[in-house]
């Protein structure tokens, strides 16, 4: 009980991050040099807009005529930066401090910042704006530029890399997009389409929204910007409306990757398939614009990330909210560990090291893909017509496909699904894959992901994002990504329900509603890695 309490102060949200252009002028100018000692201090700088940004400053030790990239680091939602080596969270426990923490003792400039809103530095919370946080970090590479001797430099300026989970994550694609001193990316359990995550199909994550209001309005007291503060009591209402999409939109790797603005700096993308608030679909959407950019791109799936508070669990229970775990096997049976694997890559990508880590463009924990193309969706399943009637909560589990031997599933499933029911009602349906266990006769939700689909609040966000709606019974619902394994005799099936405990409890009419339709799966591999 200790250890989640401590938890619950110290990381009260590993969560959330994430346009405007930027014409760089490079501020280096030769400079003497000499022999560095390692060190860390603090440091302080103003945006253009007035903020105050305070950040950590971690000095490598160089010899005279020796330079040292830079690698930027900062901190999840409601966190604070690395302000110690040791007597910090970031310091002494989470992942991505401990990459950076190695890259300074191994010759890099490191900076740990707080972003705006948060910790020592000044300024409201706009939830990665393009404008306000992303502009942030190129602020302080400019700071870089000016103070700090021996950096390592190209045509474009001080050869930099940046690293950081959830809230951190998102805004390095939006930077990245905007300068192109950051070149190489370590973005870990982040969105790609914030509005996606927090409201898919239109449908509010209440339980989630909720928790990171508590953090970023109350736990930093009063952080919240007016427009984000107008944003959060919209989605209370239980639904998204424009207001919320307008402030959103552009806060977004997708707003950039499809206005011809993408991310310029190559990536190395972590994402987790339990992750309930930015689940694996988030990583796989991110990968593709990068790699249609012409970028190096590898794409790591884990089995954690974000877990709902006091709803999931970690193992051991050693980080309750969020973890991403030590080490990943990847298709080809090798076990990589994950904080040694980021910073080869790093090395590879800055200091032009040949020994690159031997990663193909997909790599997912116990699974056989190895890439981006293997995720698809490309068999279709037949639906069997279903009813559903609520007055009370009910679950019910359609059966799609009966595993003949051992196989593996990995990736994004579609559903075209048919919703008929009574003009009045327009019920909340929260759908999973599941499996029926042959051995037990037990079922479990893949991932413990649910999607949510309300036809009339799906028409509604799709009139919003979209600019239309998509009309007639049959809708295309994305569901969450999904990394299972099936034994022989197993059933993998569709699981409704009326009710999720990663949202609020919905006041649900009494309804009857059939469904019927297809659902598009990845596809099943065999144990030997055959294609079935």
């Amino acid at each position: 009980m200790r250890t989640y309490v401590l938890w619950f102060i110290l990381s009260f949200a590993l969560v959330l991050q994430g346009c405007a252009y930027h014409t760089h002028q490079s501020a280096l100018h030769p400079q003497k040099t000499a022999v560095l000692k390692q060190r860390f201090y603090q440091a302080k700088t103003i945006t253009a807009d007035g903020t105050v940004l305070a950040f950590t400053v971690y000095q490598p030790k160089l010899e005279a005529n020796q330079t040292a990239p830079l690698l930027l680091h900062t901190h999840g939602f409601g966190l604070t930066r690395m302000k110690r080596p040791e007597l910090s969270l970031y310091g002494f426990l989470l992942p991505t401090g401990q990459v950076a923490k190695s890259a300074w003792k191994q010759g890099y400039w490191v900076i740990s910042y707080d972003q705006r809103g948060h910790g020592n530095s000044q300024g409201k919370i706009r939830l990665t704006d393009p404008e306000k946080e992303a502009q942030d970090i190129i602020t302080i590479m400019d700071w870089a530029e000016k103070n700090l001797p021996q950096l390592a430099i190209n045509q474009n300026g001080v050869r930099t890399g940046m690293i950081g989970e959830s809230y951190a994550g998102g805004v390095q694609y939006l930077a990245s997009a905007l300068d192109p001193r950051l070149q190489a990316i370590v973005p870990i359990t982040t969105w790609y389409d914030i509005v996606n995550s927090l409201a898919p199909n239109g449908v509010p994550k209440s339980n989630w929204i909720s928790f990171l209001n508590l953090i970023g309005d109350w736990w930093n007291w009063n952080k919240f910007d007016p427009e984000l503060k107008q944003a959060y009591r919209s989605t209370q209402q239980g639904q998204l409306d424009p207001s919320s999409y307008h402030f959103l939109q552009r806060h977004q790797a997708k707003w950039f990757c499809e206005h011809n603005q993408k991310p310029q700096a190559n990536a190395l993308i972590i994402q987790g398939f339990r992750d309930v608030l930015f689940p694996f679909n988030e990583g796989v959407k991110a990968a593709k614009c990068i790699k249609n950019a012409q970028k190096d791109v590898h794409l790591i799936g884990v089995e954690g990330g974000h877990l709902q508070p006091f709803a999931q669990s970690s193992p051991s229970g050693q980080t309750p909210f969020w973890y991403i775990g030590k080490t990943v096997q990847c298709g080809n049976k090798q076990k990589y560990n994950l904080q040694d694997t980021i910073l080869a890559w790093l090395n590879h990508q800055l200091k032009d090291r040949s020994e690159k880590p031997n990663l193909d463009e997909l790599c997912v924990d116990n699974s056989p893909v190895r890439s981006l193309q293997d995720l698809m969706a490309n068999t279709a399943y037949t639906i069997t017509p279903t009813k559903i009637t609520a007055t009370k909560t009910q679950a019910v589990f359609v059966p799609i496909q009966i595993a003949e031997h051992a196989q593996y599933i990995t990736g994004n499933p579609l559903l075209k699904l048919k919703v008929e029911a009574e003009e009045s009602t327009s019920p909340t349906l929260f759908i999973s894959l599941a499996i029926k266990s042959k051995q037990t006769g037990k079922y479990q939700i893949v991932n413990e992901q649910t999607t949510p689909f309300n036809l009339d609040k799906k028409h509604q966000y799709d009139q919003i994002v979209l600019g239309s709606a998509q009309h007639g019974v049959t809708q295309d619902i994305e569901l969450s990504s999904i990394n299972t394994r099936l034994e022989v005799g197993d059933t993998l099936g569709l699981f409704i329900n009326t009710e999720s405990i990663y949202y609020k409890r919905i006041k649900q009419p009494k309804f009857e509603v059939g469904i019927s339709g297809e659902i598009i799966l990845p596809k099943l591999w065999s144990i030997e890695n055959s294609v079935q």
